[in-house]
């Protein structure tokens, strides 16, 4: 991480060209590491929620849907795009691209390495190269679950239009959270070339067993995706331990970095594997439209082409060493105990039936729920609309529930609040 850039970032440091935000300021890494140093964990969230811009009396909990913008980012993206203007170029340097993905690999693992990453404009568009590049032919059949995202229900099905593909669906167990490998294990067959699925599901948040379904892929020599975009800034993540192949994730949730931005993972050994299918200037090592050479880059860098928006991957950049900065576990135990909080307190109401899974650790920092009284939509617009308390419905799987994300900027506080409004609703 570079702490000096990050500083800068934030405004803390002379020289940058970024606005210094309100709230906590120190002038060098060792003021800020001592001042958070032994100090109770109200006053380090205090200071951590100071760095974003959305108003005091206003709780945010769609994390899920999309991640709010700490100062330090939207800094990094103001004065890198003022930077950039003062000498306009059309691309990007390798090296500033490898820095970016260094900062970034700590999110998947201490294995990770830059050579794995491919910078990408979504979680959309990794799933996309994914699909793509694995070239699936008619009759190959796909795993995945009934509780999918948009982003990869639709290149399925896509997949299955045009390739002829066989996809093999099936409902989550979310009372034995362990039951999901078998589950997936009874859909094997010899034509089964690929599992896809959510690390946490956007709809009940369930954190599904990857581990066991990684080794079962292994076992089996079955290919092994994962969209990582409810998980990728939640928690500590070791892809390799985990055996997974492919992971795509977005910036702009849990990350906390710009929209439009990305991230592709693909084990060093699977890159082969993985045909580039749209391809642009810096997905080639070399071309000669004359002879008809065209070499690709060894590495994932070979799935990301044309000109880029340079400031926003500064800015994810940012958000990855501000999260790092508070640190993984840090934010691991701090969303989970929030969520726990509000887990327990809708289980005290008689009117609430809750979605997420029955076994505390397959839940994560996203708690699904309806009042058995009143619609789940107009439970959101009272909650949303009235009571500024931002989240999210749940249309998908047929759920028709409501969903909370808690993350690094929601404190205690909060959670007793929307228990409170929620109480007083139902009642």
């Amino acid at each position: 991480m570079n702490r000096n850039r990050f500083l800068k970032s934030l405004g803390l440091v002379s020289g940058g060209l970024a606005l210094k935000p309100s709230g906590s300021a120190f002038a060098t890494t060792d003021e800020f590491s001592k001042s958070i140093a032994g100090i109770g964990a109200d006053d380090f969230w205090k200071k951590v929620r100071e760095q974003f811009t959305y108003p005091s009396d206003y709780i945010y909990f769609n994390t899920g849907g999309i991640g709010a913008a700490p100062k330090a980012m939207l800094n990094m993206v103001e004065a890198t795009m003022l930077e950039l203007e003062k000498s306009p170029r059309p691309g990007h340097d390798d090296k500033d691209w490898i820095d970016i993905k260094n900062s970034c690999a700590p999110f998947f693992g201490s294995g990770c390495l830059a050579d794995e990453l491919a910078l990408t404009n979504t979680a959309t568009e990794g799933i996309n190269i994914i699909l793509n590049g694995l070239q699936l032919k008619p009759g190959d059949e796909i795993i995945t679950t009934s509780h999918e995202h948009v982003a990869l229900n639709l290149p399925l099905l896509n997949h299955k239009r045009l390739n002829g593909v066989v996809l093999k669906v099936f409902e989550p167990d979310l009372l034995v959270g362990a039951n999901n490998v078998k589950l997936i294990e009874h859909l094997i067959s010899d034509r089964t070339r690929l599992i896809f699925h959510s690390h946490i599901t956007c709809t009940t948040g369930q954190l599904l067993p990857v581990e066991a379904i990684g080794k079962l892929a292994r076992e089996r020599n079955i290919l092994y995706a994962v969209d990582g975009a409810q998980s990728a800034g939640t928690m500590p993540i070791d892809l390799h331990a985990l055996n997974v192949d492919f992971y795509a994730c977005c910036g702009h949730k849990w990350m906390l970095g710009p929209k439009r931005t990305g991230l592709l993972y693909v084990k060093k050994d699977k890159l082969p594997l993985l045909q580039p299918v749209t391809v642009g200037a810096y997905s080639d090592l070399s071309h000669d439209i004359l002879t008809g050479e065209l070499t690709f880059r060894d590495n994932a860098g070979k799935f990301e082409y044309g000109t880029q928006n340079e400031s926003l991957f500064r800015g994810l950049q940012t958000s990855a060493e501000f999260l790092l900065a508070i640190g993984l576990e840090k934010i691991r135990e701090h969303n989970r105990s929030l969520a726990e909080q509000f887990y327990n307190g809708l289980a005290k109401m008689p009117d609430v039936e809750i979605l997420s899974p029955a076994e505390e650790q397959y839940r994560s920092s996203m708690i699904t729920f309806r009042l058995k009284n009143k619609g789940y939509q107009e439970t959101a617009k009272y909650l949303t609309g009235e009571k500024r308390i931002r989240v999210r419905v749940v249309p998908e799987a047929g759920l028709n529930a409501v969903r909370a994300s808690f993350h690094v900027y929601n404190q205690d506080f909060e959670v007793d609040r929307i228990l409170e409004e929620l109480k007083n609703y139902a009642s």
